[in-house]
């Protein structure tokens, strides 16, 4: 099958198994996070507004099949949603949409790898590498923040946490400097591994933190280990982890003794998908993203 049959094949898939909200040809840019977080913090109300971004870190759109069973149930087959999903509670409560990463298809300068620096800065920021600097393995543009520095700088308290290293010594590593420069309540952790993740992002829950961000990395640590997509069943298990720390997580959020007292934006996306045993080109497996979020998306964010 030549490349173009293939991605008419991808986009059909997607498309087909019944489970987004929308299609790939409304497909919102990875970049709307930014934009939904923004007008959350800015939104009145009386309750104390608070975020919950978990991103999965190379996880493709087509992925969610694993854990939203399809209306087709050649695709499925016989399944069942789990009580223990994120992506399924997220999906009932808001919705579940199809995004894009790589920059937008109809603004050829806005076009970047479909890499984690580039993926998470975009959503990060709500710009593209080509306004935020990271247009490729880059440290961060200082004049174009981040959701959690905007934040911070309101008084609110902010967590990054992730594994890989690069976010600290490269990437943020300006925003950084500039937190601790300014003593705002910004707090960036490099972990160890998955477990260590999950206990700071828990504690942050504990901690009465605003804004938490975490970053899983089953899914992309199994597709380079043994490939991207659903012949690999350890890419599989890679999804359904990262879905279940997400549920462990956002429970822990709701057994907040103040949590009828809060307006949580719960978001769960991830920075780029994958092919073969890698990413960062402009394929439609590397492209097409999702993302799952407890509030549907208001009108005036839909293309």
């Amino acid at each position: 099958m030549d490349e173009k049959n293939t991605e008419q094949a991808y986009l059909a898939s997607v498309d087909n198994n019944g489970i987004f909200e929308n299609r790939a040809s409304d497909a919102y840019p990875q970049t709307i996070v930014a934009d939904l977080i923004r007008a959350h913090l800015q939104s009145g109300g009386e309750k104390r507004k608070k975020v919950l971004l978990f991103g999965f870190d190379g996880a493709r759109a087509d992925s969610m099949i694993y854990l939203i069973p399809s209306t087709d149930p050649d695709l499925t087959g016989h399944n069942l949603r789990s009580r223990y999903s994120a992506i399924a509670d997220l999906k009932e409560q808001g919705g579940l949409y199809l995004t894009y990463a790589g920059g937008d298809p109809a603004r050829k300068e806005t076009l970047q790898e479909t890499s984690t620096a580039q993926g998470w800065a975009a959503i990060l920021t709500g710009k593209w590498g080509i306004e935020n600097g990271v247009v490729n393995h880059v440290t961060k543009r200082a004049d174009c923040p981040t959701v959690l520095m905007e934040a911070a700088q309101k008084g609110m308290s902010a967590l990054f946490a992730s594994i890989w290293p690069d976010h600290f010594t490269i990437t943020y590593r300006q925003e950084m400097e500039q937190a601790e420069a300014k003593a705002l309540p910004l707090t960036f952790r490099q972990v160890a591994d998955e477990d260590a993740l999950q206990q700071v992002l828990l504690n942050a829950v504990d901690a009465d933190a605003d804004v938490i961000f975490g970053i899983n990395e089953f899914a992309d640590y199994n597709g380079h280990g043994s490939g991207f997509g659903s012949e690999n069943y350890r890419y599989v298990v890679g999804i359904t982890n990262s879905d279940r720390c997400a549920y462990e997580v956002i429970a822990h959020i709701k057994a907040r003794p103040t949590y009828k007292e809060e307006d949580w934006l719960l978001l769960i996306t991830s920075d780029h998908g994958g092919h073969g045993y890698g990413h960062g080109t402009q394929q439609i497996e590397d492209r097409m993203t999702f993302l799952a979020v407890n509030k549907p998306l208001p009108p005036a964010m839909k293309q």
